[in-house]
This record gives C-alpha cells, structure tokens and sequence, in this order.
C-alpha cells in the first residue's frame, strides 16, 4: 500500500508544470501543445466514467451524486484550448474534492522527456511555508553571500502574498479526507517548485520581508538549474545508527543499559523485513528493553503484509482489518493495465481472509493475529507526523485504538478509518496521455471505522518554529526522552 510512493516524481513533474517561451520549431513539443476542448472533454469524460465505477472514495466524504455534479460542472467549463500541464493543474483541483491521497495526475513520459532536456529558472534560496507563514531556510549556493538571511519571514513574492500563493498550492496536494498536516509537510518538501510552476518563472524576483516590525523589499536575478537540490530540513540519524537497507529500517539504542530502542522505519518495505524483525525482537527480548519508540514519521506506507507483521509483535490481541472493492475486474481496460495483478491479490486475499459479499461489494476481512514468540509486551512510544501516510496509519491507528502506544508528533496525512489503496492501477488518458493513479480497494481500518476525515492525532502535539528548524532540533524525540524519565 505505497504512500505518495511517487511523490519525487510528483514534485519533479511540479517542476515543470509552467516553463518559459520555445523557439517556433519546439512549439509543437509536449512543453507547450495545446489541445481542443473537444479533446479535453473527451478525457475529462474517461476520467469521471472510471472514478464513478471504481473509486472507492464515492460515498465517503461525498455522495455519489456530488461528485456526478462535480465532473459534469468540470467538464464543461472545458471549453479553451489547453497545454497538458494547464489541464493537469485542473484536473489537480477537481481531485482534491475526492479526499484521498492516492488518487494522483501526473504528467506524460513525453512531457518528462522533453522537460528533462531544459534548464529553469529558480529563486536562489530556499523557502519554508510553516502553516500560512514562509520563511529563508537556506541559500542554495551556500558559498555565496545572502541578501536574505536564514529565519527571515517572507511577505509576498513578485506581488503575490504568501498566506495566499500558500492556499492554492496546498490545493494541488491530495491527502485523505479532510486532512491539513499532510499538505502542509509536502509543501515544505516542496514550495520553491510549487511556487514557480504555479506562479510563474521569472528571470528576477522581487521579495518583501519582514525586517523587524517593518516590510522591506529586495530584488535579485534568478538563478538556472535543470533540477532543484533536495530541501535542507530534518535531522539526520548519526553514524551510532544501525540498518537493514532493503527492509528500511534504521535502529539504534538510546542508552548503554539498552533499556530505549529507537526503530526508524522509512517506509513499509517488502524486502527482508521477515528476518530484520525478527532479529530486533529477539534482540529486545534478550535485552529486556523497557521502552520502544517506533519512529513512523514521513513514513509514506507500502507493504500491507510487513504492517500487519509489525503489528503482531506489538498487538496483545487478535485485531481484524478489511479491505472492500465493488469491482472483480478493471473498468474501461483498453486505457489501463496490470489488471492481473488485481485480479491475484483478489486471489490471495480470498485464500487468507473471510470473505462476504455485501450490495455488490465484496468485503475480505483479515485477522492480524499477535505473536507468542519474541511478542513486546512493555512501553511503546510512537512518532507520526504529517508525512506519515497510508501503511504506518494502519499501524498507528491499531496502536492508537488498542491503547498500546503513546504518540507524539502531529496528525498523520493518512485517515484513522483508514484509506483507498491496496492496488493502484494507472489510467492513461487518450489524448493529453496524462496518467490518473485509481485506487482500486477500500482499507477499512475495523479498528475505528468511524468517518471522521482526519488523521490519527498525537497524545502529545509537538509544533516547530522556524527557530527549531533551523536549529536542527528533533523535538518529538526530547519529548519521549522526558516521558521516560518521569
């Protein structure tokens, strides 16, 4: 179950989603080819017809006539001719009414292909959004001298001002329900390609920032890369850090008496995790470990089995998970593959779960069962935030409702009810060749199947300043170190 397992290549096609004027001869390039509204609509028209059959969303957080209404007031107001990214950026807004992180446009290989060969123009420094606010985080020559420094708070950008450019980009970001965090964290991730792909590529910036309790102004030219270097935030685990590097796993004890364990985990792998848990388990056991911090944190999900393995080291009883589709085959296949390897997790899910069929949906109830052998019995700390998604929700939500863990962080992007995801199969569409990620399961998290629209919320909220940041400081960590202490 991937979290936005794609979303470098979301933000690399973010990147260039908005590009600068061509030669007459590239005007025929993906770059810049427009398409008929006759061409748009018939898209558009594919686009609804396969969410109304499959998506498992319709009659979540909307009803199905809302989103018939949706569609249709979408496509017509198709009615100019439209690049491909102009029609994504669109199709970007309708999506984020459907409320699930799993449901993604992305951009053409023809589209890569021929951004991947351009340089753009970008602001020479990094810019942070914290909630509706954004700060210098960094320069990205770090051997040049800055005019702006680290921390200074940012007003408006070429005449934009940035509690607003910050609303819209957050709307090109889908997250489950009517989550907040998740946005917010990608956008960090982020915004220096959301803002020049939204709102233009100039070749000179015009900044204002805050100086005191005074607005300044400060021009400078922009600077040309192929691609931007990753953002400079978070804290990096040390070199006392152990790892299984296809699991994904990092760990480390905190103390000489190896009473706290901390286990990163970056994503949900399906490589080697059967041996690296139970090697840490045993390990655990062995040493009588008091205290373990599952650390989830922008942890984007991935393999069901390896959470429900976590699980069964951690839950103390047997704990029952669905996952529910109203569909035995793909719908409009000739724009779509892969259908065999829905049709085989189908299969299996059948061979290990109970299965009922209600009103045309069929319901494949699986028991996650607890371990007797190496089982962890003591304190369990877990640290989520809004990068943590889809898969370490699961685990997370399991850990919350049972009452197993303490959590301490910010809510995760992922539902506590639980998500759309198992398969995700991708629809090409005809003539702008943009693909729709469509998950095809509903993951109901028995659980807390409640609708709620929000994450798993943290026992302890933990907020960072722009201070904190660039301190470099772990604050969900010197949380749980002053809850074992007491």
């Amino acid at each position: 179950m991937p979290f936005f397992r794609e979303i470098s290549l979301i933000i690399f096609s973010v990147f260039f989603l908005n590009l600068p004027c061509l030669s007459q001869k590239e005007k025929e390039s993906p770059l810049v080819k427009k398409y008929s509204p006759a061409q748009l609509k018939t898209d558009a028209e594919i686009l609804k017809n396969v969410t109304l059959a499959m998506h498992p969303a319709i009659g979540i957080y909307n009803t199905r006539p809302h989103y018939i209404k949706l569609f249709n007031d979408f496509i017509s107001q198709l009615n100019d001719s439209l690049t491909e990214k102009q029609f994504r950026i669109r199709t970007k807004l309708l999506i984020d009414d459907i409320h699930c992180g799993h449901t993604e446009a992305i951009l053409s290989k023809d589209y890569y292909k021929a951004a991947a060969k351009l340089s753009y123009n970008f602001s020479p420094y990094f810019f942070i959004p914290i909630k509706d606010k954004a700060f210098v985080l960094a320069g990205i020559d770090k051997k040049k001298d800055t005019l702006l420094k680290k921390g200074t708070e940012i007003v408006e950008i070429n005449g934009i001002a940035v509690d607003s450019m910050l609303r819209y980009c957050k709307r090109m970001i889908s997250t489950d329900g009517f989550n907040t965090t998740g946005k917010e964290h990608y956008l960090q991730l982020g915004f220096n390609a959301y803002y020049l792909s939204l709102f233009g590529r100039p070749d000179t910036f015009m900044v204002k920032y805050l100086s005191g309790k005074n607005i300044k102004t400060v021009k400078y030219p922009a600077i040309k890369l192929k691609t931007i270097p990753p953002v400079p935030i978070g804290v990096k685990l040390d070199s006392t850090y152990s790892r299984y590097r296809l699991a994904k796993l990092h760990f480390n004890y905190l103390d000489k008496e190896n009473k706290s364990f901390h286990l990163k985990i970056d994503a949900f792998s399906r490589k080697r995790t059967n041996k690296a848990y139970r090697r840490i388990f045993r390990n655990l056991k062995k040493n009588k470990t008091e205290n373990l911090i599952i650390d989830l944190r922008n942890n984007g999900g991935g393999s069901l089995e390896n959470s429900y393995n976590l699980l069964s080291y951690l839950i103390d009883t047997a704990q029952t998970q669905t996952l529910k589709t109203a569909i035995r085959s793909y719908p409009y296949k000739k724009y779509t593959h892969g259908e065999v390897f829905f049709k085989l997790m189908r299969f299996g899910f059948s061979l290990i779960s109970k299965k009922r069929t209600i009103n045309d949906t069929d319901n494949f109830i699986y028991t996650i069962k607890p371990r007797k052998k190496n089982h962890y019995n003591n304190n369990i700390y877990v640290l989520i935030n809004g990068g943590s998604f889809s898969a370490s929700c699961l685990v997370a939500a399991y850990l919350k409702e049972n009452k197993r863990a303490v959590f301490v962080g910010e809510e995760t992007a992922g539902a506590r009810e639980g998500c759309n995801a198992g398969i995700t199969p991708y629809y090409k569409l005809p003539n702008t060749k943009a693909k729709i990620r469509m998950p095809a399961f509903r993951i109901v998290h028995d659980v807390s199947p409640k609708i709620t629209g929000h994450g798993i919320m943290p026992d302890y909220s933990i907020t960072y300043t722009i201070k904190d940041i660039l301190s470099k400081k772990d604050l969900e960590m010197l949380k749980v170190k002053e809850l074992i202490k007491k």
